[in-house]
């Protein structure tokens, strides 16, 4: 939260901050590096708040198993929900993962985004965003289920 304040001016808990080292030229576009180290290249910090994280878990479990019960059936992955909602993107993606590991897998795809130049302060940033994590979600999952189906990982 006392970080959250500090460099967001939101004075409340947030699951992922990250602090990029340069400014992208666009959304996804870095600047060449001011070094000269070929195989490195760091993008900034990311700081996740794991206790956070994990009561937003167990309120989205009760938040949708509630909903179940009251049969307002709700699908957080409903792309064709209102376009400015958090039923997109990383936020929707999360909304029904419980298990911490996972759902700190998805915070990861935000933040790097967030260290690559994208944003979701604006409404058309918003929309770029979502639209780039829900390609790499989906890029993703593909790739488990090629490594699943060759025995890879289980």
């Amino acid at each position: 939260r006392e970080l959250n304040k500090d460099y967001r001016d939101v004075d409340g808990p947030t699951d992922i901050l990250s602090f990029p080292f340069s400014d992208a030229e666009e959304p996804g576009q870095l600047p060449e590096p001011d070094f000269d180290f070929p195989d490195f290249y760091c993008l900034g910090d990311m700081m996740i708040s794991v206790p956070y994280v994990m009561r937003q878990i167990e309120n989205d479990r009760l938040y949708f198993s509630s909903q179940k019960e009251e049969n307002n059936a709700v699908d957080p992955h409903d792309s064709l929900s209102a376009q400015f909602s958090d039923t997109r993107g990383v936020s929707g993606a999360m909304a029904t993962e419980y298990n911490l590991e996972k759902r700190i897998g998805l915070l990861l795809i935000h933040g790097m985004l967030h260290l690559i130049g994208y944003d979701h302060i604006e409404d058309d940033d918003y929309l770029v965003m979502v639209k780039r994590e829900e390609e790499i979600i989906d890029e993703w999952k593909n790739r488990i289920a090629t490594l699943q189906s060759a025995g890879e990982v289980s």
